[in-house]
């Protein structure tokens, strides 16, 4: 359910932020697929979509560099696996959050004022919980970074933590504009 409410969001939310199209995250980052990706894909291409899964993850995942980009172009734009459409928001592990690439960076530094403004009206017991709850994620990021993103080139374990409510908030502020 929140998993849903967070897509959601970041739908919503991307339509009012160009991306720059840097094919960053299609060189360096896994491409996970869910089981609609995956039949659509395997719809489009048969058996030659096999050939495009990476068999050295536990997931199902494209391999890196995706397949399907050309010279920073997404050859199959309209029929991109979830995890492209809603990016640089992510949601793993359960903690959602935003990449920093050009996009992401201009998202959070948007999302980062409305945070600042809510932020002035809490009391101090729930900025300290918010603080610990920060902590927690980032720690928990830290555990699983390594594993998660590699290391190396490429765009780092660079994210922003979000809550879902301070992304309905943000939507809220988007819309008003």
């Amino acid at each position: 359910m929140q998993r849903e409410r967070y897509i959601r969001l970041a739908e919503e939310i991307l339509k009012y932020f160009k991306c720059e199209r840097c094919a960053e995250c299609c060189r360096t980052l896994p491409i996970s697929l869910d089981w609609e990706d995956i039949e659509r894909l395997y719809k489009l291409e048969g058996e030659r979509f096999l050939d495009k899964l990476d068999e050295n993850v536990i997931e199902n995942c494209l391999k890196t560099p995706c397949p399907y980009l050309r010279e920073k172009k997404c050859l199959i734009y309209d029929k991109r696996p979830l995890v492209c459409r809603v990016f640089p928001f992510e949601f793993a592990y359960p903690f959602p959050s935003i990449r920093c690439c050009p996009m992401g960076k201009k998202i959070s530094a948007e999302l980062g004022k409305v945070k600042r403004e809510l932020r002035v009206g809490m009391k101090e017991v729930e900025r300290e919980e918010h603080q610990k709850m920060i902590q927690r994620t980032i720690e928990a990021y830290d555990r699983f970074g390594d594993f998660m993103f590699g290391e190396g080139g490429g765009m780092k374990c660079e994210v922003t933590i979000v809550s879902l409510d301070l992304l309905e908030a943000f939507l809220k502020r988007l819309r008003s504009r």
